[in-house]
């Protein structure tokens, strides 16, 4: 994954080198990802580049957000000694996930095909309290979770969202996407006491080639 992310990004510079020879398109999508009964919306703005004789291949970066709800989801700890300690939050409370990705596509005169990885960004998030814990050694009293705050695909860091995707075009500036999407998130374990905050831990939850649709515009620049 490391090496690909690294590969699109040496692609993504070289294409901006050379765009005086390529078309530039400013692409807007919204739509979603749905995984047990969950809603995951997303929305998106960027602009691709398109290489080759006939336009056929994009590379593309831009701003991609994404809301996501840690209710009832299973966190899982990422390192000792909470690696068999789980975490669900209780009560419902967005996490604002806020990234830069990186995207490659194929362009048919119908079909397009493609994928993108969320490469670096921000996650936004209150405290929450209302936990169910298990197999924590220790009090439970006055633990907290909070979405991490950084996001780095590279190091693993944070959350970030992947698509994998075909799409069929309505009209040229009109596409309809839809395929698989991997979203890890990641919240903060932390206790307080008298006033005092001590993060503990972090806790990861992955939701792996769940089904996405999303409505695509794209304009030449």
């Amino acid at each position: 994954m490391k090496k690909l992310i690294l590969l699109c990004i040496i692609c993504l510079f070289s294409s901006k080198i050379t765009a005086q020879r390529a078309k530039v398109n400013q692409v807007f999508s919204f739509g979603g990802a749905f995984s047990s009964g969950q809603f995951i919306p997303n929305i998106s703005f960027g602009e691709q580049v398109l290489l080759g004789k006939d336009y056929r291949f994009a590379i593309g970066s831009g701003i991609r957000a994404t809301i996501f709800s840690a209710k009832g989801n299973t966190f899982t700890g990422l390192k000792s000694p909470y690696l068999l300690t789980t975490i669900t939050p209780l009560i419902r409370e967005n996490m604002f996930i806020l990234n830069a990705p990186i995207s490659a596509e194929y362009q048919g005169d119908k079909v397009v095909a493609g994928f993108n990885i969320d490469l670096i960004g921000l996650t936004f998030g209150r405290s929450k309290d209302s936990l169910a814990i298990s197999r924590y050694i220790g009090s439970t009293d006055n633990l907290s979770v909070k979405p991490t705050q950084f996001n780095f695909a590279l190091g693993s860091a944070g959350s970030t969202n992947s698509e994998v995707y075909v799409g069929f075009r309505i009209r040229e500036e009109i596409t309809v996407k839809a395929g698989v999407s991997f979203l890890f998130t990641k919240l903060n374990l932390r206790s307080t006491t008298d006033e005092q905050i001590t993060k503990l831990g972090n806790f990861g939850h992955s939701m792996n080639a769940i089904p996405f649709i999303n409505l695509v515009f794209n304009f030449e620049k």
